[in-house]
Order: C-alpha cells, then structure tokens, then sequence
C-alpha cells in the first residue's frame, strides 16, 4: 500500500487556511453556496467523525456528533500517567513517504506547534526469525512520530475546540432508518433526525450487527461489510531500568496474512529520559496476546523477549501497560488487514440512496486505508459528496 503525506491530512482539515478558521471561529461560507444545506449527523467521534464536523462547520452546515462513549478521539487514545510524555495506545505513527512543512507557511502558529521526528538511517534494526534477531538497519522507513505529542493531541488542539458543542456523548446508536424524506438515527437514550448522516463506526461495528438499518444495508454492500477480516489490535509498553533494545525490531510472521508483531522504542525522538519499549501486534498474534490474563502476559511476553535480548528484559523490567483493541466493546479490533483487496474499500465508502455516507481509515478510495489520514481523507470525501448533491 502506498502511503499518502502529513501535507495532505492536514490541508484536509483546513490549517494551511487563515489563523482564524484554526482557532474554530465561523467560515465566511454559507450552505447556500453549496448543493445542500440541511442538517447532517455524524455517527462517530474518532478522527473521521471530528474531521467531518470541522470540516462542516467551515462550510456553514448544521451538524450534530454523537459518539458512544465519554471521550471523544476513538483508537487515537493516551495516557499520560505511564511515562512523561504521551503514550499512543492506538494511533501512533505518522504514515508517509515525505513531510514537507512549506506549504503551510502561511500559518506560522500551527507550524510551531507541530513537531515531529523520523528514524535515522543508522539507527539499528532487527528481525526476529525463527529464534535468531538478525541485525541491520533502517533503509526505507518513512513513517515519522509526533514528539511529546501524538494523534489525539493534534485533534484535541486544532479540530475539537471549534466542534465542542456539537458531539453528544453516551450515546451508542441502535437504529438508522433511512426509508423517509428525513433519517431517523436511534440511540439508547435519544432520537435525531437529519438530511444526511456520515456513519464513521469501526468496520467492525457494522460487521457486529449492533446498528440495524431499515430498510437493510443493499445486499452487495453487507456482502462487502460481512467479507473484510479485521485484524484483532493489542499494543503493550514496557519501561526498564535501563536500555537494551535497538529503534525497531519486526518479527517475522509467516504467512504474512497472519498479521504483524513489532518491538520499537517508544521513547524515540521524545524528550524523556526514560527506558519504554512498545509492543504493536495485529492479527492473530494479538488475538493471543489479547486472550492472556495481565499477568499472564506479563510472563509470557517477558519470556518471549528475554529470548530475543538474552534476558535483559525480566533483568530490568519496571512495568507495563495494555490496550486490547478487540475488547473495547466500540471498536472490537485494530483495522481492516493489509492484504485485503483494495477494491472491496472503494465499495465501501459509496453513499447509499444519497442518505447514507461512510467514512473512517476503512471507508477510503482503496489507495490505502488503516490510518489517520486515511480518516481525513475519507470524511473530506464524504463531506464533498454531501455538499454537491442537492
């Protein structure tokens, strides 16, 4: 899969506009410029979910968030009680193949609040492969990470302030019906109705069953829904007295289809002192991860990298923290797999009756998809698809 620029997630969202639309004050625009002008209901508060909203709020169109939960930012979570500074316990990195800040020139208070760092060629880099780490370095890693920051921060500081007022919180959607001029969306406590709702749930959500739809989802769209694996998402950090680890070392998974297991140092690039190494796995090795009891796989983890350190990691270890994306009861995994035919997104993210759109890192053009950007991307999309049908 390629991998898209920062650039683009962020011109998405508007900051390389004046400084007043990045503060969350009123967009000159009016809907009366554009296709349509109702209202919109955003099913979803994770980055799709607040990207279409500030994205509507620019443009002058009633919106209204309703996310499930009490906090908003969905897989982009943290803590901040771990270490001294951020820990991504979803979204982490920066996917791209190059970041160029110029273009954003004209915004010199976002520029100065945005830092990041990418790992250095010479950095060591290993592969754990049937008992042996073989040893080399960085050659072609493009992904970059926010320095004292993360994915969450970014929302929270730039998107979230000027959309506050607009996300519901609590309330889990039940019901979407869509047969009538207006669409009724049902939750546990409330009934909205809107012109037009962009439904930004997990791909694993829609795969659950827990929204019902009337009239039904077309047949070749729950086929598409029902046929995409998405992997189980377990992501585990480690602190240590003292460092013994290399930037990143990747576990050779075969079939590649199984999913993927990486050791990294998450205090790279940070301004920290401390000694934390992360665990990021999909698929099947963080389905077993995930069926561990916290102790349980406390031993067996630490076990399992004494053989790849020669025992340094029992020898030093301090604690840990765990994220069981499968388990969380509104997102029940990671993403959609990496070797999932890219057709099949393309399909996904196609508006149902001119009611129904979907956007979110699964709902994309099939160029990519599993990342922020991808979100953006595809809340842009959606929001564009919005405005230019009447």
């Amino acid at each position: 899969m390629t991998r898209t620029e920062f650039l683009k997630a962020i011109s998405l969202l508007g900051l390389y506009a004046p400084i007043q639309s990045v503060l969350g004050k009123e967009s000159e625009s009016q809907p009366e410029k554009y296709g349509f002008s109702g209202s919109v209901l955003i099913i979803g508060a994770g980055a799709a979910g607040l990207s279409a909203g500030f994205l509507l709020k620019q443009k002058g169109i009633k919106f209204k968030i309703i996310e499930a939960i009490a906090q908003h930012g969905g897989r982009m979570k943290v803590d901040r009680s771990f270490a001294d500074f951020p820990i991504s316990l979803g979204a982490e990195w920066i996917s791209s193949n190059s970041i160029r800040f110029e273009p954003l020139a004209d915004s010199k208070k976002v520029l100065s609040e945005i830092q990041t760092v990418g790992y250095r060629p010479d950095k060591e880099y290993g592969i754990w492969d049937r008992g042996k780490l073989i040893r080399g370095s960085f050659t072609n890693f493009n992904d970059r990470k926010f320095v004292n920051s993360s994915w969450f921060d970014f929302f929270e500081q730039y998107v979230a302030p000027s959309i506050q007022d607009s996300i519901v919180y609590n309330n889990p959607i039940k019901s979407i019906n869509y047969e009538g001029e207006k669409t009724l969306v049902k939750s546990e406590k409330q009934e909205f109705i809107a012109d037009r709702v962009i439904v930004t749930v997990p791909l694993a959500i829609l795969q659950s069953g827990s929204i019902e739809f009337t009239p039904s989802l077309p047949e070749k769209k729950r086929e598409t829904i029902d046929e995409i694996l998405v992997w189980d998402g377990f992501k585990a950090f480690f602190e240590f007295e003292k460092k013994f680890y290399p930037a990143f070392v990747d576990y050779r998974i075969q079939p590649e289809t199984d999913g993927q297991v990486s050791l990294y140092d998450a205090a790279w690039g940070q301004r920290s002192m401390k000694n934390i190494l992360g665990l990021f796995s999909v698929g099947r090795p963080a389905k077993r991860y995930g069926s561990l009891s916290d102790e349980a796989f406390k031993e067996a983890i630490l076990q399992e990298m004494d053989k790849i350190f020669d025992g340094q990691s029992s020898r030093y270890y301090i604690k840990h923290i765990t994220q069981n994306w499968s388990k969380e009861p509104f997102t029940k995994g990671a993403y959609a797999n990496d070797h999932a035919d890219h057709r099949l997104f393309k399909y996904l993210q196609e508006p149902v009756d001119d009611k129904l759109f979907f956007a979110g890192d699964a709902y994309t053009s099939g160029h990519d998809w599993g990342n922020v950007h991808n979100a953006i991307q595809s809340a842009a999309q959606s929001v564009d698809e919005i405005l230019l049908n009447k």
